[in-house]
């Protein structure tokens, strides 16, 4: 039954385990060892995307960037401003749209957060990362690009 996964099936079990991992994790708050931070991966990705998007991007387009829904966005964002992490605003020439940008509480969220996770988890993967050639590198990227239209398919075949 297994069959069709070839060699590859401690490559599927792996990725498999690490997205069982994440999802069950992916919105609960939890503090961070040794840090006032008390928050979810998927605030901390939407805090990331605010700061990219630097005060400039719709909230619908971040949305649309991350791959989230309106609906997921607005509830991290309505978290994220009662931590006082973020806020809204408007432009002089646009009254319409909300834009949103990060206060100064939660750019000191932010830099404990990449201390904490730089040290404990990612400063060891770039490390290994580095290792790699950069053409091995793009293939990583390609795999990863195709999982991610795979699963936005939404049961449907789609022609990578």
């Amino acid at each position: 039954m297994l069959e069709w996964m070839g060699n590859h099936r401690l490559f599927i079990k792996t990725l498999f385990y690490l997205f069982n991992i994440y999802a069950r994790n992916y919105t609960q708050s939890y503090a961070l060892e040794g840090t006032y931070i008390d928050v979810s991966s998927a605030q901390i990705h939407t805090l990331e995307a605010i700061m990219e998007a630097d005060g400039k991007v719709k909230m619908s387009e971040i949305a649309a960037d991350m791959g989230i829904t309106r609906g997921t966005f607005s509830n991290n964002v309505k978290k994220l401003m009662d931590k006082q992490y973020i806020r809204k605003i408007h432009m002089a020439d646009n009254q319409k749209d909300i834009f949103l940008t990060v206060t100064e509480k939660g750019l000191q969220a932010y830099d404990q957060y990449v201390q904490f996770i730089n040290e404990g988890c990612f400063q060891h993967i770039f490390e290994l990362w580095d290792t790699i050639p950069d053409e091995h590198q793009a293939t990583f990227y390609q795999i990863i690009n195709a999982l991610s239209e795979a699963f936005k398919a939404d049961g449907k075949k789609n022609n990578l």
